[in-house]
């Protein structure tokens, strides 16, 4: 139950400027269409005053009915320490009932987390910058690189899933819609995929998903060689040979987060493997 004078209620398209106020408060870099992105794909949740003004939100993402992905946990810096954190928790958890939940911690909110019932897995590092002379990526042998068709649909859901172990198809057709990316195909067969988007300051890269480091990188170079300005990329800290690739091209990690979990992760293949996300939240 929420404390007196604080409303929980579900996030509405007419809340989103206010949405993006809070993240502007506390200096993320969201931009409107990366709050429409994330609220089409997912369930959100905001807090009130007893005069209506916006004091927090949170939203979850269903990859299915087994996982998901929670984030976007944002409190005006002027309500703090007023529960708001906690009661968007609470509701964003009891409604994605039983699933296992993912999110991306920032140190003040650890505690938090932890007290929700998430416990740390590893680092999510976020590298940023204005792409230069890039490092060598040779493909892979048999491999070839090419733009991604929209007939490409059902094989990139495929290659997610497979990584992933969750359905996020939702999520790769909004994506998709916001912009395009590369298929890696290897002997003829899909082996991996990047996609690109507006988002933030410039242009975003994720998810990057293949079956090796070396097609990540091959995929990741193609990608960031089309990118005018500056580039951004979220990954796993230990694909340690990525993280020093990208610092080489230019990109380096600003900021790392603690990815967290609540409950058994996702089944996956030995197939394909997750190099980049789509964004801290959105996993």
């Amino acid at each position: 139950m929420a404390a007196p004078g604080l409303h929980i209620r579900a996030l509405r398209t007419e809340d989103l400027p206010g949405a993006l106020a809070l993240t502007q408060a506390v200096g993320w870099s969201h931009r409107l269409q990366d709050w429409e992105l994330h609220a089409r794909v997912g369930r959100g949740f905001v807090a009130t005053d007893d005069d209506g003004r916006l004091l927090g939100t949170t939203l979850w993402w269903p990859w299915g009915e087994q996982f998901g992905c929670l984030g976007l946990v944002v409190v005006d810096p002027k309500a703090q320490g007023r529960g708001v954190g906690r009661a968007l928790m609470g509701v964003a958890m009891a409604d994605a009932g039983p699933r296992s939940l993912q999110l991306a911690a920032t140190d003040a909110g650890l505690k938090l987390y932890q007290q929700c019932g998430f416990k740390p897995v590893d680092g999510i590092e976020q590298h940023q910058g204005t792409p230069k002379a890039l490092p060598a990526a040779p493909l892979p042998p048999d491999t070839v690189l090419r733009a991604i068709d929209p007939s490409d649909f059902n094989l990139l859901c495929s290659l997610d899933r497979s990584a992933v172990g969750a359905d996020r198809s939702a999520l790769l057709r909004e994506l998709l819609r916001r912009g395009g990316g590369t298929l890696a195909e290897c002997a003829g067969r899909p082996a991996g995929y990047a996609l690109h988007r507006p988002a933030g300051a410039g242009t975003t890269i994720g998810p990057v998903v293949a079956s090796g480091t070396t097609m990540a990188l091959a995929l990741l170079a193609r990608e960031l060689a089309g990118v005018a300005g500056r580039a951004r990329v979220d990954v796993p800290a230990m694909r340690t040979r990525l993280v020093a690739w990208l610092e080489q091209a230019g990109l380096p990690c600003v900021d790392r987060v603690q990815r967290m979990l609540r409950g058994a992760p996702p089944p996956q293949s030995s197939g394909t493997h997750v190099f980049g996300l789509a964004s801290q939240a959105l996993g």
